[in-house]
């Protein structure tokens, strides 16, 4: 369990990452199914905290599926769903988040 920080996301390895497609739906370009992916994260963080960088939430969780669409070779990962829980435990307030989706391939076509 680690405490929240969006300046973890500076550490930048391979600059491919950022060419990995993330869609809540479909994509109208061709592809094959490569794969169904899940990540999930826990944070110490309190949600309702004013001070909280909500904007920043789900980063790492988006920079881990997109890490996984690199271990397959692939290009995006297509009807991501992403959510959420905020549990108290001692006192202390934890984020338990959750992304999953298809690891999509595109194919090329040739028009002639």
């Amino acid at each position: 369990m680690s405490q929240f920080n969006s300046d973890a996301l500076k550490e930048e390895s391979d600059p491919r990452i950022n060419d990995v497609v993330l869609s809540t739906g479909n994509i109208n370009q061709k592809y094959i199914v490569r794969d169904i992916v899940f990540v999930v994260e826990c944070l110490e963080a309190d949600l309702f905290d004013p001070a909280f960088p909500k904007e920043d939430l789900f980063l790492t969780t988006k920079r881990k599926l997109k890490m996984k669409v690199l271990e397959y070779g692939a290009n995006a990962v297509i009807n991501c769903h992403f959510e959420y829980q905020q549990r108290n435990r001692d006192g202390k307030y934890f984020l338990e988040l959750f992304a999953y989706g298809t690891v999509i391939q595109f194919i090329q076509t040739t028009i002639g």
